[in-house]
């Protein structure tokens, strides 16, 4: 049964993208917003094995049978992540009532003319030539006033006019949910108990404005008990509190069958094995039905994430555990299909996944919506 959680933290936030850092050899370690699924997978996990009653030695050396058992539901070290099933995180905000609101990262193809949003579209007869895949057209925007690219978030409402193929919608910029807050620090040599020369660094912390936090869809394991209470986030184990909702938030989910012609407006990170695509096109994995053909995409930069990996052979030199840092799409994201007929999506998250580890879908990574779009 899937259930909903909001995480509201009690503290300032540290997510850092998994890159090894060590004082002396870097000197600033940045955060990520929002935390990635590998974070929130983590966050979970460690929730179920604390409550569990398992110890964590017993945990990742499947030591006892209540060990193997709770392998079976979450998984464990370096061997997947068992039952469990994530969608999310979500940014949302718990109103004064009360009520919580989800936030959705702006689509990348939506640009600024002047004062206003415009939707950039594909145009079906190129002018221009580049060296873009013969069947993929460039995004276009019908004016002769300068175009700047837009950054922020829409509240989901105004994400709905977006979909609904409206342009009049408000978009609420990254300083509204949270600011970034450096910190100056220090190594210490505990064994001369003083500090180490050269060892200045600073750590980025995130500090969400008041009600901020983050909704996770959970499936294949059962609804915290008590559904109310305190877990740990991010690096620095910082508290925040949790709670069951009990009115779930509609679950972001698409039409189907899908229209002709389509577009998937990622909502989480995805990582393909060809880069910002699938390896030799391989879109009809996302897809039952008629040929899909991709039309055009809107990409930012890659997101590099890493993370912990609990495997010898992976361990650094200053005995962390790190996985491979990998280039993932961005969620906002937005990529343009058209079809030959009749296509429903195969319910597959719209990622792939590296054969070495586990499932990047099931954890949260591919989160998307479709929605129509016309040539411009």
């Amino acid at each position: 049964m899937m259930w909903q959680v909001f995480i509201e933290p009690n503290d300032v936030l540290l997510f850092r993208d998994g890159k090894p850092f060590v004082a002396g050899e870097d000197h600033r370690a940045k955060s990520l917003f929002p935390p990635t699924p590998f974070t929130m997978q983590g966050v979970i996990r460690s929730k179920v094995l604390f409550d569990s009653g398992v110890s964590p030695h017993d945990y990742a050396y499947a030591a006892t049978p209540a060990a193997q058992g709770l392998i079976r539901r979450i998984g464990g070290v370096g061997s997947g992540y068992g039952q469990l099933q994530l969608r999310g995180p979500f940014v949302a905000k718990r109103n004064d009532d009360g009520s919580i609101t989800r936030y959705f990262p702006l689509p990348a193809d939506v640009v600024k003319v002047n004062d206003r949003f415009v939707v950039a579209k594909p145009l079906r007869n190129s002018p221009c030539h580049d060296n873009s895949p013969a069947t993929v057209r460039p995004l276009w925007v019908r004016t002769h006033e300068s175009i700047k690219e837009v950054h922020g978030w829409l509240v989901e409402d105004e994400f709905k006019k977006y979909l609904a193929g409206q342009t009049d919608f408000c978009v609420t910029p990254e300083s509204d949910l949270f600011v970034r807050e450096p910190r100056l620090g220090i190594a210490l040599d505990y064994k001369r108990r003083s500090t180490e020369e050269g060892m200045l660094y600073t750590m980025e912390f995130l500090r969400l404005r008041e009600g901020i936090g983050f909704v996770l869809e959970v499936d294949g394991i059962g609804v915290f008990t008590p559904q109310r209470g305190f877990l740990q986030v991010g690096g620095d184990a910082r508290t925040a509190t949790y709670e069951v909702l009990q009115s779930p938030l509609p679950s972001v989910s698409s039409q189907n069958p899908l229209p002709k012609r389509f577009k998937i407006v990622l909502l989480t990170p995805a990582w393909f094995s060809g880069g910002w695509k699938p390896r030799d096109d391989d879109w009809g994995q996302f897809f039952n039905g008629a040929n899909v053909r991709l039309v055009a995409a809107a990409v930012p930069r890659a997101q590099s994430i890493g993370g912990a990996f609990a495997d010898d052979r992976q361990r650094s030199n200053h005995g962390n555990f790190q996985k491979t840092m990998r280039r993932f799409i961005p969620a906002g994201s937005v990529f343009f299909f058209d079809s030959d007929g009749s296509v429903t999506t195969s319910n597959k998250p719209f990622t792939e996944t590296p054969d070495s580890e586990g499932d990047f879908g099931q954890i949260g990574f591919g989160g998307a919506i479709v929605t129509s779009w016309d040539y411009a």
